[in-house]
């Protein structure tokens, strides 16, 4: 591994800020593999995305498995996303998603400060865990929660489990064996039903860390954004466009996933696309780092938070749904104050961009 490939695998969001005024868009990692982020590049790769491989994330591949959606290629990878789709939906959820988020609000103690990242984690992680099960399971899912803050909690223990542990850091088989009972027993038949059997244990484990990692993030981005902007809270709870437009400043500005993913040539070329990049290109976006919901949509190829091509993720319509609602009944039924005690970088699981656990919310009820 050179030096480039070394800070870039080590301290990935210094490196990524580091090369971000780099005009033509891409950075040499190594022999054949290159960051892109160069809007027509990007909009040329994701049309060519059908004729190219999908390798493997080198850090999530052990935890959700080789057989996991997300790096499943042609024929098997179109299969299961002609099943994935129209099951996630965002309209047929909004009761479930309205239900879960008024039980989440309720739980908030008034006044006492709350981890903003932790919080969205626990409720979106409830949403997809009703949505793959069919029913609740807190303890199964806090189990869940366990283990993958074990592997993905600090960027050393990400390394750690990477590197010193390659293919150690499966689930455990007693939580396999509780996350495919629940899956096989869930009655009415949920999404679990859906997938084949002999895929079932990594299609879950997918659905469930993808399913909430990511929403979190743009969820808690979104509130934190909101908080820093004056004046904005009051506006965007009767004001459905406004609110539209912020939740996509958001995604631009605090992407919840950095990547989208690797893309490999016939002849072994590896390239992989920066959505964090992509996002602050300053050719692209005037004053990139400032917060503005009132930008215009921009060209092809360079607003990506959901990934592109082929790859673009399934449940983005789902995605978008939870965070317009959860942001909507905190903004109606809280007072929401954001506290830095210790302000820090973003904090990085895996290549998804949370919010530091530093960043609490303190919640008052409405008067």
């Amino acid at each position: 591994m050179n030096r480039t490939e070394l800070r870039f695998a080590l301290r990935l969001i210094p490196f990524l800020d580091s090369v971000e005024d780099i005009e033509d868009g891409l950075v040499k990692l190594r022999d054949r593999r290159w960051l892109v982020w160069h809007p027509d590049v990007m909009a040329a790769l994701f049309r060519q995305d059908r004729v190219l491989r999908h390798p493997p994330s080198r850090t999530l591949s052990a935890l959700l498995g080789d057989r996991s959606v997300l790096w499943l290629d042609g024929a098997e990878h179109a299969a299961y996303r002609r099943t994935l789709a129209p099951v996630l939906r965002g309209n047929r959820y909004q009761a479930l998603i309205e239900e879960m988020v008024e039980r989440s609000i309720a739980e908030l103690p008034s006044g006492d400060p709350v981890g903003l990242a932790a919080w969205s984690r626990k409720l979106t992680l409830r949403i997809i865990g009703r949505i793959v099960f069919g029913v609740d399971d807190d303890e199964l899912l806090t189990a869940f929660t366990r283990w993958l803050d074990c592997r993905l909690g600090s960027r050393v223990r990400t390394l750690a489990h990477r590197c010193l542990t390659p293919g150690a850091t499966r689930s455990d088989p007693e939580l396999d064996r509780r996350l495919l009972h629940r899956a096989r027993t869930a009655e009415p038949p949920s999404l679990a039903a859906c997938l084949p059997p002999e895929d079932l244990r990594d299609q879950v484990v997918s659905l469930l860390f993808a399913g909430h990692e990511t929403t979190a993030s743009a969820t808690a981005w979104t509130v934190f954004w909101i908080d820093r902007t004056p004046g904005l809270a009051e506006r965007l709870v009767d004001d459905g466009d406004l609110l539209d437009a912020t939740i996509m400043e958001s995604l631009r500005l605090s992407p919840p996933a950095t990547l989208a993913g690797n893309r490999m040539s016939e002849d072994g070329m590896v390239i992989t696309p920066s959505i964090y990049l992509a996002h602050r290109r300053a050719a692209t976006y005037p004053h990139p780092h400032v917060f503005d919901p009132a930008r215009t949509s921009p060209p092809p190829g360079a607003f990506f938070p959901f990934g592109g091509g082929v790859r673009h993720c399934p449940g983005k319509d789902l995605a978008l749904t939870e965070i317009r609602m959860i942001v909507t009944a905190l903004l109606r039924h809280r007072r929401i104050r954001l506290s830095i005690p210790n302000p820090r970088s973003p904090q990085l699981r895996g290549a998804a961009m949370a919010p530091p656990p530093s960043l609490a919310m303190v919640a008052t009820c409405r008067r």
